[in-house]
């Protein structure tokens, strides 16, 4: 029998028999884990001229070290040239920082809530995802964690090859996304076998 995972912003998450997550709501974009590694530009720079806003990463009062990398000094990891290391939940295993996040430039990729994340049977950080909106799917992998009132989200890739806004300072939509994932088997994308990652 069908189980609500939760209930976000009136939006019912729910998990079926077969261990399928689904939902259906807007979607916001997310730039996180874009860190230049595909000769794109990076998420966040320390003059605020990155793909996304430094106050959607937390700078500097929140939370900006679940999005930012911390140098160990209080400060963002920098390149030297004023751009920001960004990470995502997912992280690539022996990878050098300028390549272990998932980059939201390049690959399509879902964000789940905590909650759901928490709540749902099986593991969900690298299982495959399929997106859906006005008809058009694609495959993803979930590959980031949003705040706890948060619900739908996906990358710059993703928006991209859905024909959603992909700004993530001011793009997505506010209705119409199907989203709808399976924990416990990793996505396979861009020839990438994800690992399925424990809290």
């Amino acid at each position: 029998m069908p189980i609500e995972l939760a209930n976000i912003k009136n939006t019912s998450v729910v998990q079926d028999d077969d261990g399928r997550i689904h939902w259906i709501s807007g979607a916001a974009v997310d730039a996180d884990g874009s860190n230049g590694q595909n000769g794109n530009p990076f998420a966040y720079r320390a003059d605020d001229k990155g793909l996304d806003a430094l106050a959607n990463a937390g700078w500097p009062d929140g939370g900006w070290r679940s999005v930012l990398l911390d140098h160990g000094d209080g400060k963002p990891t920098s390149d030297g040239s004023g751009n920001w290391y960004s990470q995502t939940t997912y992280g690539w295993k022996g990878r050098a920082i300028t390549t272990r996040f998932v980059d939201a430039t390049a690959v399509p990729y879902a964000v789940v809530n905590p909650i759901v994340r928490k709540k749902a049977v099986g593991i969900v950080i690298g299982c495959r995802a399929r997106i859906t909106y006005k008809k058009k799917s694609i495959d993803a992998v979930v590959a980031d964690v949003s705040g706890p009132g948060d619900i739908g989200e996906l990358s710059i890739a993703a928006a991209k090859q859905l024909g959603v806004p992909d700004s993530p300072r001011k793009g997505g939509v506010t209705k119409g996304v199907l989203f709808e994932f399976w924990p416990g088997s990793a996505a396979l994308l861009q020839g990438e076998i994800y690992e399925l990652q424990r809290a």
